[in-house]
């Protein structure tokens, strides 16, 4: 239950820095307004290799309404690595991870969680284990446990004409992010540490076993949010598998059959992922579908008042002044 005494990162003030869990320190960050008595608290949880620098836009249009927790993952940002880091980190490890953090930096529930890409998997992670302490949930394209039934990017055929290539440019991200040059620099820079890529390794490893692991847990079928509001925001993925293929064409990649292979798993790709999105809906009995045609699955970075307005939705129901 949340308490008055709690304060600092929890209640009040802007506050930023290394907090130990015990072997090693994440870097925290906590900002917004003072937070009342029963009032929820964002926490963020970004997707795989990725940092809180990516999140500046819109965690700068959610802390004059919303307090706002951020951490960067063992291993990425500003966060330290493990002493002996594993060769895979899976969403159960991070979901436990977090929960030390939370409980060594007195941040207490109730927690609205904004999820993205992987961040959805390890956000379920987390609320299997305080299923009492989340009353809301952002899912901004994240991935379920239905993301490797068929994966289109497990393909050796997408390897094949996609490796090497960069996604930032090989998406267009790069050209239609929205961040300042200063926060752009700012991402790159944790994209090309050697330690972050490392990390993103480990944690693309223990991906592969993550969505068997949390379908045991049944928490679509039970609703295991029951009535706590969810937005589901869908971005058009396709045309990013879509933009590298045509990159990876264009660099002479791929054998003719490799592209045919390529170009025949795109064509029900976007149907499929709609599918996966929408289910996430039956997680709770009071939710909304957002579908963003001209954006890929970095809405963050390329439409974050749109991440933004959802979140002030999910806000709006839990503090009961929306329906």
């Amino acid at each position: 239950m949340f308490t008055s005494q709690a304060t600092g990162w929890n209640t009040e003030g802007d506050k930023s820095g290394m907090v130990s869990i015990g072997t090693h320190k994440l870097f925290l960050s906590a900002s917004g307004p003072d937070r009342k008595p029963g009032e929820p608290i964002i926490l963020l949880m970004q997707g795989l290799g990725s940092t809180i620098a990516e999140w500046v836009a819109v965690r700068r249009l959610v802390v004059p309404f919303a307090r706002w927790v951020q951490y960067d993952r063992s291993g990425l940002g500003r966060s330290e690595a493990p002493p002996h880091q594993p060769d895979a980190i899976n969403a159960a490890a991070v979901a436990r991870e977090l929960e030390t953090l939370l409980k060594n930096s007195d941040i207490e529930p109730p927690f609205i969680i904004v999820c993205h890409s992987w961040g959805g998997i390890t956000a379920r992670e987390f609320l299997q284990l305080r299923p009492r302490d989340v009353v809301g949930m952002v899912f901004v394209d994240a991935n379920t446990e239905k993301t490797f039934d068929g994966a289109i990017w497990l393909l050796p055929c997408v390897t094949a004409i996609t490796e090497g290539l960069s996604w930032p440019k090989g998406t267009g991200l790069e050209v239609d992010q929205v961040l300042s040059d200063r926060e752009w620099a700012e991402v790159k820079k944790f994209q090309d540490d050697p330690q972050n890529q490392k990390t993103e390794a480990a944690e693309s490893e223990g991906f592969k076993s993550d969505g068997k692991a949390l379908a045991t847990k049944y928490q679509i079928e039970n609703r295991i949010l029951g009535n706590h509001p969810i937005s589901v925001i869908k971005s058009n993925t396709y045309r990013d598998m879509k933009r590298m293929f045509d990159a990876g064409v264009a660099a002479g990649k791929g054998t003719k059959a490799e592209r045919a292979e390529y170009e025949e798993a795109l064509s029900d790709f976007d149907e499929a992922w709609t599918t996966q999105q929408r289910e996430l809906l039956k997680l709770s009995n009071r939710g909304r579908f957002i579908q963003i045609d001209d954006a890929g699955h970095n809405v963050q970075m390329l439409q974050p008042a749109v991440v933004a307005r959802e979140i002030r939705w999910v806000w709006d129901v839990v503090q009961g002044v929306a329906a």
